[in-house]
This record gives C-alpha cells, structure tokens and sequence, in this order.
C-alpha cells in the first residue's frame, strides 16, 4: 500500500501536521477492505468514547500490517475552522 497527498497550505502544528485537500491509498482490495473494517472499528470506539476518544494508530490495531506502509491515524474530529 502506499498512499499520496496534496497539502492544503503550511504546516499547522508543531509536529509538522498538513490539512490536506485530497489523499489517494494505492492498495488492492483486500487492504482497502481491512482498512476499513479499521475505520468502522474506530467509528464505533470515537462514539462509544465520545469526548474520551484520542487517536488509534492502524498500524497498533492492524495485525497483518506491513512495517514499510505508511501509518493510517483516525483521531477526533477538528472543529475549529480558519
């Protein structure tokens, strides 16, 4: 899998972070599967969580994940707009 990005602007925190205006995963179906049986996963932990609800890392909850893919983070939602 590998996954590509256009950054909106600058980075908008310290640790480098770009909000993105589009990203694109390269993968074949069975990863896209698993990335979202990921992504449903961590819906329901960010609901049954609510505000408690930080961030889950795929690469710490995929067993199957590969060391040279890059990492998917579901964190929150930002609701605070520039």
């Amino acid at each position: 899998m590998r996954a590509f990005a256009y950054p909106k602007g600058g980075q908008i925190n310290e640790h480098g972070l770009l909000e993105l205006v589009e990203f694109s995963v390269s993968a074949n179906p069975e990863t896209i599967r698993v990335l979202a049986k990921f992504m449903l996963a961590a819906a329901d932990k960010m609901e049954s969580m609510g505000n408690r609800f930080g961030h889950l890392h795929a690469q710490d909850e995929i067993e199957s994940w590969k060391d040279h893919w890059p990492d998917l983070v579901i964190c929150g939602e930002v609701t605070n707009e520039s």
